[in-house]
């Protein structure tokens, strides 16, 4: 059965990353070779800064994302933005990230809990969505720029990242916790991004790395891993893919496909393999929104 409702429009989707202009800048260099592939592949704009945009320390940089965030609502910018730390990856270039937004619409955020505690506030801001086509999050950002200010004769003195604050994660916290943001924030578990192990999005820690070098290399080989999984493949295979995703829609989703050649699940078909891409799909169309709403309906 198929409906003539239109089929919403794919929200503007803005990727942006920084970093300090000496340590972090290497890291940067390596995971934005996968940002830069993404954002080209999907027609999605991209925005990168090096150095601080406030303050004189190097460690300073990590309220860049919270200065940037500002200027690109003063000039207009719409759709949703995806914030990514120097030490985050695209580590799955098929992703669809506008359908993973397409039932997130009414939401000002999307963050990953820290697991540091099981408050919902207490998140971790170096991968987050956020809505600029929300009032709810172009209030946050204000509030999360104001905070910083006036957070920062704490700050301006610390030549170092303070362990006890204040910094941008620790202002945004209190910032969730204290205002009326619960309702317009969704939280992801981790499977999607910012974890080691997410599909999308994935990050590598200070914590995971007993020095700045390691962290670094095993950064570059997992971003060269990516991208040497990104290749040109024969029309049997590409024939073949594009069959499994038809097989995958019509049995989970009970419609055809869309999209042709240019679904993104086709790449990760081959870019995966057979069974491991067929897991990965398959995955992805049982968390979709389209999905869950439709067995919401079913019960």
């Amino acid at each position: 059965m198929t409906s003539d409702a239109p089929t919403p429009k794919a929200p503007a989707i803005t990727l942006m990353q920084s970093a300090d202009a000496f340590r972090y800048a290497e890291m940067l260099a390596a995971t934005a070779r996968t940002v830069r592939t993404y954002a080209e592949a999907r027609g999605y704009a991209y925005e990168q800064f090096q150095g601080t945009k406030y303050g004189v320390h190097p460690w300073h940089a990590c309220f860049n994302r919270i200065f940037m965030l500002a200027e690109m609502v003063e000039r207009g910018v719409t759709g949703w933005v995806c914030h990514m730390d120097a030490d985050a990856w695209i580590n799955d270039l098929s992703f669809d990230l506008a359908g993973f937004l397409a039932d997130k619409q009414d939401a000002a955020a999307v963050f990953t809990p820290s697991g540091s505690s099981d408050e919902w506030w207490d998140v971790n801001d170096g991968v987050f969505l956020i809505n600029l086509d929300s009032p709810a999050a172009r209030r946050l950002i204000a509030d999360w720029k104001a905070a910083t200010l006036q957070a920062w004769p704490q700050i301006a003195h610390h030549s170092n990242f303070p362990p006890g604050g204040p910094d941008d994660q620790s202002l945004l916290h209190i910032l969730l916790a204290e205002g009326d943001y619960r309702a317009h924030v969704r939280l992801d578990d981790g499977r999607v991004m910012n974890t080691p192990d997410a599909r999308f999005i994935r990050q590598h820690l200070r914590s995971l790395s007993a020095t700045f070098a390691i962290r670094l290399g095993r950064i570059r080989e997992a971003v060269n891993a990516v991208l040497s999984s990104h290749t040109v493949h024969g029309t049997d295979d590409l024939a073949r893919a594009m069959q499994t995703v038809e097989g995958l829609y019509l049995g989970i989703l009970n419609r055809p496909a869309d999209q042709g050649i240019d679904n993104p699940y086709v790449r990760t078909i081959l870019d995966s393999g057979l069974r491991d891409g067929v897991e990965l799909v398959a995955g992805y169309l049982i968390d979709s929104g389209e999905f869950q709403s439709s067995s919401r309906g079913a019960g």
